[in-house]
C-alpha cells in the first residue's frame, strides 16, 4: 500500500509540451504597396533609416555638381574653356547632350529609391512591386496601350475642341502649338538634327519617367506609408504628399497646369495601390511624356513644352480628361490580369528533425493521418 502523498511508481514523468512549429508564429497581415515596408522587421526607427540613406545619396550628387563647380574655376584660372554651369542657355536643354544629360539625371531617382528601400527594409525589389521585382510585361504592356489611348484621345479632343471654337488663338487642347485653325496638323515643321533629338528621347524619356515614379510614387509614398499604421491612412496621406510634391517640383506654372500635374499624381498613386507595383504608372508617364515630346519635336516647339508655365482652362480640362479616361482602361486592363496586390512574406523555413505529431497549444487535437483546410 503505498502512500496518497507518493506519486505512482508506474506513471510516465511529465514530458514537456512539442515547440511550436515556425508556421504556427503569427506573421505580418497583408500589405498593400504603401505599406510594403511595415514587414517583419520594421521597427519605429526604420524610416529613420530610410531617411539618412536618402539624404545620403542626394549628398553624394550635391558633391558631384560642387566638384564640378570647382572644376569649372580652376579650368578658369587655367584658360580652359568649360560650359559655365551658372550661365546655362535655353536652348542648351533642347539640344541632344542637354535632353540627354536631364532625363539621365532625373533617371537617378531609380537608384536612389533602390538604396534607400535596401536601407529601411532590406528588400530593395519591395520599391518596384509587392513582388519585389518589376513586372516587365506589365510595364511593357502599359506602355503600348497608353500609347494607343492618349495618340487618338488627344489629337480627337484637340480637332473637337478646334472645331467648337474653343482653343485659345495660337494654341491647342494638348498644348504644343500644333493643330490650330492657322497651322493645322500638316505639313509637319521639324527643326534641323530632329532625329538625333528624337533618338535621345525614345531611349532615356521612359528612364526619366521611372526615375519620376520611383522617387515619388515609390520610395516617398512608402516611406511615409511605413510610418503609418492605419490602411486607409497610408493609402490617403503619402498620395497626396507625393502629388503636391510631384506638382511643386515643376517649378512655376498656371492654376490649370498645377491641377493638371497634381490630378495625374494623384492618379499615379491610384494605379500603384490598385495593381500593387510602379509599372503602370511608370507606363502612364512615360508614354505621356514620349507623345508630348514626339508632337513638340514634329513641330519644332520642344522648348516651349518643356519650359511651359501656363495653359488655357480648356487645355488642363482636356489634358486631366484624357488621363482619366486613359487611367480607367489601363485598371480595366490590369484587373483581367488578376495581379498580386498585397506583399507575399518569405515562409519561414522549419527545422530539421522528427515533427512533432502532438497537439499544438491553443488549437484542436490532430491524428497523424488528418489533414488541414
Amino acid at each position: 500500500m503505498t502512500d496518497a502523498t507518493t506519486p505512482d511508481a508506474a506513471q510516465p514523468p511529465a514530458m514537456p509540451p512539442p515547440p511550436v512549429p515556425p508556421s504556427a508564429v503569427p506573421a505580418p497581415g497583408p500589405r498593400e504597396y504603401p505599406q510594403a515596408l511595415r514587414g517583419p522587421k520594421h521597427r519605429w526607427w526604420r524610416p529613420l533609416i530610410g531617411l539618412v540613406a536618402m539624404t545620403g545619396a542626394v549628398i553624394v550628387l550635391v558633391g558631384a555638381l560642387l566638384l564640378y563647380a570647382i572644376g569649372y574655376m580652376v579650368a578658369q584660372t587655367l584658360g580652359a574653356e568649360l560650359p559655365n554651369p551658372t550661365a546655362v542657355p535655353n536652348s542648351w536643354f533642347v539640344s541632344p547632350v542637354g535632353m540627354l544629360v536631364t532625363n539621365l539625371g532625373l533617371a537617378l531617382g531609380i537608384p536612389l529609391a533602390l538604396v534607400a528601400v535596401w536601407a529601411q527594409a532590406g528588400r530593395a525589389g519591395l520599391v518596384s512591386s509587392v513582388l519585389g521585382r518589376v513586372r516587365w510585361r506589365l510595364l511593357l504592356g502599359a506602355i503600348g496601350l497608353s500609347l494607343l489611348l492618349l495618340v487618338p484621345l488627344t489629337l480627337g479632343s484637340d480637332l473637337l475642341v478646334t472645331q467648337l471654337g474653343l482653343a485659345p488663338e495660337g494654341s491647342d487642347a494638348s498644348g504644343t502649338g500644333a493643330g490650330t485653325e492657322e497651322s493645322g496638323w500638316w505639313p509637319l515643321t521639324p527643326a534641323s538634327g530632329w532625329a538625333v533629338l528624337a533618338i535621345v528621347i525614345l531611349l532615356t524619356t521612359p528612364l526619366q519617367a521611372a526615375g519620376e515614379e520611383y522617387f515619388f510614387r515609390g520610395w516617398l509614398s512608402q516611406w511615409i506609408g511605413s510610418m503609418l499604421r492605419w490602411r486607409w491612412l497610408a493609402l490617403i496621406v503619402p498620395a497626396a504628399v507625393s502629388a503636391l510634391l510631384f506638382a511643386f517640383a515643376h517649378g512655376a506654372q498656371s492654376p490649370w497646369l498645377f491641377a493638371d500635374r497634381l490630378v495625374f499624381g494623384l492618379i499615379a498613386s491610384l494605379l500603384v495601390w490598385r495593381t500593387g507595383g510602379l509599372e503602370l504608372a511608370v507606363g502612364l508617364h512615360a508614354a505621356n511624356n514620349l507623345f508630348a515630346f514626339g508632337l513638340a519635336i514634329a513641330y519644332d516647339g520642344l522648348e516651349e513644352s518643356l519650359l511651359i508655365t501656363e495653359v488655357a482652362p480648356i487645355e488642363g480640362a482636356v489634358s486631366i480628361s484624357v488621363t482619366i479616361v486613359t487611367t480607367a482602361v489601363l485598371l480595366w486592363w490590369a484587373r483581367r490580369r488578376r495581379l498580386a496586390v498585397v506583399v507575399p512574406d518569405p515562409v519561414a523555413p522549419v527545422p530539421a528533425g522528427p515533427v512533432p505529431t502532438g497537439p499544438v497549444p491553443g488549437e484542436p487535437g490532430r491524428g497523424e493521418g488528418e489533414t488541414t483546410a
